[in-house]
C-alpha cells in the first residue's frame, strides 16, 4: 500500500470532533429561562449560608457573654462564701472589744486600742470588698432581717425591730448573712 491509499482509505476515527465539542453537540442548549432558575438557586444557596454564617457568629456572641456572666457570677459566689467565714470574726472581735472596754483597767487599754485598731481596718476592707451591714433601725423586713423573738414593747409599734442580736450582711447587694433580730410584738 502507498502513501495514496492511506489517505483514501475511510477512518471514523479522524471524523470524530473532540470530546468537549461532541459533549455540547449531543446535549440540548439551555434557554434562558433554565439560566436564570439556576442562577436563582445558586444566588438562594449564597444566601442561606450567609444567613447560617450570621445566626451561627451571633449564636457564639452569645455563648461569650453568657459565659463571662456566669464567671462573675462564680467569682461573687467564692467571695460571698470566704468573706461568710471571715465576718463570725469580725462579730467576735466587736463583741470583746465592747465586753473589755465596759470592764478594762487603766493599763490594758492600749492592748484594746490595738484590737479596735485591727477592728477598724478589717471593717474598712470588708466595705471595700462589697460587704456592707444590714441596718435593724425601723421596719422589720424579711428580705434583710431575721426575728429569732417577739417582745412586748412600748416604746416601738408591732412590726417594728426592738433589738440586734447580731449583725447581718450584704455583698454587692445580695444578702449573705440575715440580721438576727427581735421583733416588738
Amino acid at each position: 500500500m502507498n502513501n495514496n491509499d492511506k489517505k483514501n482509505i475511510h477512518n471514523p476515527e479522524e471524523e470524530r470532533l473532540p470530546e468537549s465539542q461532541e459533549a455540547s453537540a449531543h446535549e440540548p442548549k439551555e434557554t434562558p429561562l433554565q439560566e436564570a432558575q439556576e442562577k436563582a438557586v445558586q444566588e438562594k444557596h449564597e444566601i442561606d449560608y450567609k444567613e447560617l454564617f450570621l445566626r451561627t457568629n451571633a449564636d457564639f456572641q452569645n455563648f461569650k457573654r453568657r459565659i463571662e456572666r456566669e464567671r462573675g457570677e462564680w467569682a461573687n459566689i467564692m467571695q460571698a462564701n470566704v468573706l461568710e467565714k471571715i465576718l463570725p470574726i469580725a462579730e467576735d472581735l466587736e463583741r470583746a472589744l465592747a465586753t473589755a472596754t465596759e470592764k478594762a483597767p487603766t493599763e490594758a487599754s492600749a492592748w484594746l486600742n490595738g484590737f479596735a485598731l485591727i477592728l477598724k481596718n478589717l471593717k474598712k476592707n470588708l466595705v471595700d470588698l462589697g460587704v456592707e451591714e444590714i441596718s435593724t433601725k425601723g421596719a422589720f423586713n424579711p428580705e434583710f432581717h431575721e426575728a429569732l423573738i417577739q417582745v412586748d414593747s412600748p416604746n416601738h409599734t408591732s412590726g417594728h425591730i426592738v433589738q440586734e442580736l447580731s449583725k447581718g450582711y450584704t455583698f454587692k447587694g445580695k444578702v449573705i448573712k440575715h440580721a438576727h433580730v427581735s421583733v416588738a410584738k
